[in-house]
């Protein structure tokens, strides 16, 4: 908590979290999300406690895994990684389950 050192690195920091060590295959959280919206893997409401949440932040796709009850954690737009409130970051997300389908 409140480290910088994952500031650009939302999708590494969420992959290594759910356990895969190798690269997801994606170049970035913008890659993942087309290729999650792709194959229909994308949801809308309240995201359930462990989803990946993406939203858009200063023109950037963005990922945090959601707590429940609109809370999330990850690597932040303020540059650390921290807790805070998903209404707060961005009105307009999706979510998905933690799916890395090219990690390991």
């Amino acid at each position: 908590m409140g480290s910088t050192a994952w500031q650009d690195w939302t999708l590494k920091f969420q992959r290594m979290a759910f356990g895969f060590a190798q690269d997801s295959g994606w170049h970035d959280p913008a890659d993942a999300l087309q290729w999650l919206d792709h194959h229909a893997l994308l949801r809308e409401g309240a995201a359930p406690r462990g989803a990946l949440v993406w939203y858009q932040a200063a023109d950037l796709i963005r990922v945090a895994c959601s707590l429940g009850s609109g809370q999330v954690v990850g690597p932040l737009p303020c540059g650390q990684v921290g807790t805070t409130d998903l209404a707060g970051l961005s009105t307009d997300y999706v979510w998905s389950e933690p799916h890395f389908p090219f990690g390991h």
